[in-house]
């Protein structure tokens, strides 16, 4: 029925984090990055974390389940510059139901690299929800491979809250 390469039923404390340079593209004539960059980065550590689980978004929306973006904050405390390496940490807050709500700690990764005490350039939250190719609000199903991985991930709620 499903054609996953899942890693199966595990527990694991799961804070991820997602490595990447600021583009020029990205930001504005003062090269700082555009705020709504944060969104495009925050969707990519989302889908690194799908594939790092063993399941590329593309087979899961292949297997009838899509993701829809129901509620986004954002807090700006830095502003990231172009070409600025930035370690993007992401962390599942909670899953139920149809919804998906995620965390994110955004560093300068020489900031985070020098050792304990770095402060988030930004912190933000997503809310997503499961829903069908017709738009339709959906359980990813028990059966579905990726059901046990994400009930085994642990919940991290204080990212959800700042």
């Amino acid at each position: 029925m499903y054609s996953f390469s899942g890693l199966g039923l595990y527990s694991v404390l799961m804070i991820f984090e997602h490595r990447f340079r600021v583009r020029y593209a990205e930001t504005d004539a003062m090269g700082v990055a555009h705020h709504a960059a944060y969104l495009v980065w925050f969707e990519a550590a989302r889908v690194e974390w799908i594939r790092t689980l063993g399941f590329p978004f593309a087979t899961v929306e292949g297997s009838g389940y899509l993701h829809a973006v129901r509620q986004v904050s954002v807090q700006y405390h830095r502003p990231a510059r172009f070409d600025q390496l930035l370690a993007l940490r992401l962390a599942l807050v909670g899953a139920a139901g149809a919804r998906l709500t995620f965390g994110y700690r955004l560093y300068d990764a020489a900031e985070l690299d020098a050792g304990p005490g770095a402060a988030p350039l930004t912190v933000g939250k997503t809310e997503l929800v499961w829903v069908t190719p017709a738009g339709r609000p959906t359980r990813l199903p028990a059966g579905h491979p990726l059901s046990p991985v994400l009930a085994g991930i642990a919940r991290h709620p204080e990212w959800g809250e700042w």
